[in-house]
């Protein structure tokens, strides 16, 4: 699958005329290997919906209009619009206009002021069985490790589990798993994770190995599976993925 078609299904459109919420939650995004983009006008989002891939759509509802009422159900009625996340960023007290968009069709809403945590956690719960698989490359390591990897930054299974991570998270798993027993420097991650202008520094890293190690550990019972060489980078240990995983 090419690099475009890889970006376009981490595209998330921000539905805003308020730059001062574009603009950071674009840099959060990109951290994150989302690709964000400003949609001011309900015609941009519905327009970029029937033109290609779309994760997900915030939208801004401070305002408490029916316009994102409106909007909400336009995507649902459009043709792929029951594969895309709807979010709504409420202001606080915002519970009149809550329940209109509930029944429109968004799938979360989150209040403002809202931790970036919240945001990414919402943005991760993608819609489950719209990912075809005959249409997705598969990455596989042996059998006995049991891990199937969505190269385009969606899903990770294991032994029939789904592990939730972040785009960043499974490309770094996927580099860490292509070269099993190896040395994996941060640099190296950095560059096979994250796009060629992104700004990040190795304790980016480093919070991104802490959350995928919390999520073997977690969900799978293989919390020594990554392993750290001390200034010198990460090295995925195929002994550590031998434990039985946790049912």
């Amino acid at each position: 699958m090419s690099d475009m078609n890889l970006a376009e299904c981490n595209r998330v459109l921000i539905w805003t005329a308020d730059a001062e919420l574009f603009l950071p939650f674009s840099y959060i995004l990109k951290m994150e290997g989302f690709m964000p983009l400003l949609a001011c006008s309900a015609n941009d989002v519905l327009e970029s919906c029937a033109n290609g891939v779309t994760h997900a759509i915030l939208l801004d509802c401070a305002d408490e209009t029916q316009d994102a009422v409106f909007l909400c159900r336009e995507v649902r009625r459009s043709a792929r619009g029951n594969e895309v996340r709807l979010i709504a960023l409420l202001r606080d007290g915002g519970q009149l206009i809550h329940l209109a968009l509930l029944r429109a069709g968004v799938d979360d809403c989150l209040v403002r002021p809202l931790s970036p945590e919240k945001l990414l956690t919402s943005l991760r719960q993608a819609k489950p069985g719209k990912v075809k698989m005959s249409d997705v490359e598969m990455t596989t390591i042996p059998a006995s490790f049991g891990f199937e990897i969505d190269t385009e930054g969606r899903r990770v299974q294991c032994n029939g589990q789904n592990v939730v991570l972040s785009p960043i998270e499974i490309k770094i798993l996927s580099h860490l798993v292509g070269r099993a027993g190896q040395l994996c420097s941060r640099s190296e991650l950095i560059a096979s994770a994250w796009p060629p202008t992104a700004e990040v520094t190795p304790r980016t890293v480093d919070v991104h190995i802490g959350r995928l190690r919390r999520a073997l550990a977690e969900r799978l019972g293989y919390g020594d599976a990554i392993r750290t060489v001390h200034a010198a980078g990460y090295v995925l240990e195929p002994r550590g993925l031998r434990k039985a995983p946790r049912l």
